[in-house]
């Protein structure tokens, strides 16, 4: 096993520990900003630690692409292990989280302004009745808090971003950290 897996399997683990010992402790169970930005931090050090690693004691000769592939030998695995965590967490662990906010969106779709609003933002809604509105919205938030959506979703954001992060920090070593 290369040594790029290890790191993004370890930052995984580590990710999936603290957002299990929230749950836990029941801290912060339904905000999900914090947990983002902890994915985040934790996957750009993973990137950042294996891709100094690699070009710190392998005086091989590289360029920006073997790099940039470097990087992603470590956010592939993390991208991998929490997005299929996530799926999980949402689908048998915590269910609730998803029936919460479910339940929360169509109390506020039986609020007249609610749909006024909503009917005001989309031009096409415009000769909808009410109750078609909100079937329509109910449908949308029933896809949007699926695990299923919610794994695409994780997939697709974090490796855009693992392959993001991995080309700016390659710039960044490359211009800065080890100037030939």
């Amino acid at each position: 096993m290369k040594k790029g897996w290890l790191y993004g399997l370890a930052f995984g683990l580590i990710w999936i520990a603290c957002k299990m010992i929230a749950y836990n402790f029941h801290f912060l169970l339904n905000e999900i900003q914090p947990f983002v930005l902890l994915n985040m931090a934790l996957l750009t050090t993973a990137i950042a630690l294996f891709m100094y690693r690699k070009k710190r004691f392998y005086t091989s000769e590289s360029n920006i692409l073997t790099d940039i592939k470097s990087g992603l030998s470590a956010g592939l695995p993390y991208t991998l292990l929490v997005s299929f965590f996530l799926f999980f967490y949402y689908r048998d662990i915590y269910p609730e989280f998803n029936q919460n906010k479910r339940a929360a969106y169509e109390r506020r779709m039986d609020s007249p302004e609610e749909i006024a609003a909503i009917r005001l933002g989309n031009s096409a809604l415009e000769n909808k009745s009410d109750s078609e509105i909100v079937e329509m919205a109910r449908k949308n938030t029933a896809m949007m808090y699926d695990p299923q959506f919610t794994l695409s979703v994780s997939l697709l954001a974090l490796l855009v971003y693992s392959t993001l992060n991995s080309l700016l920090i390659a710039v960044i070593y490359r211009k800065v950290v080890f100037r030939a």
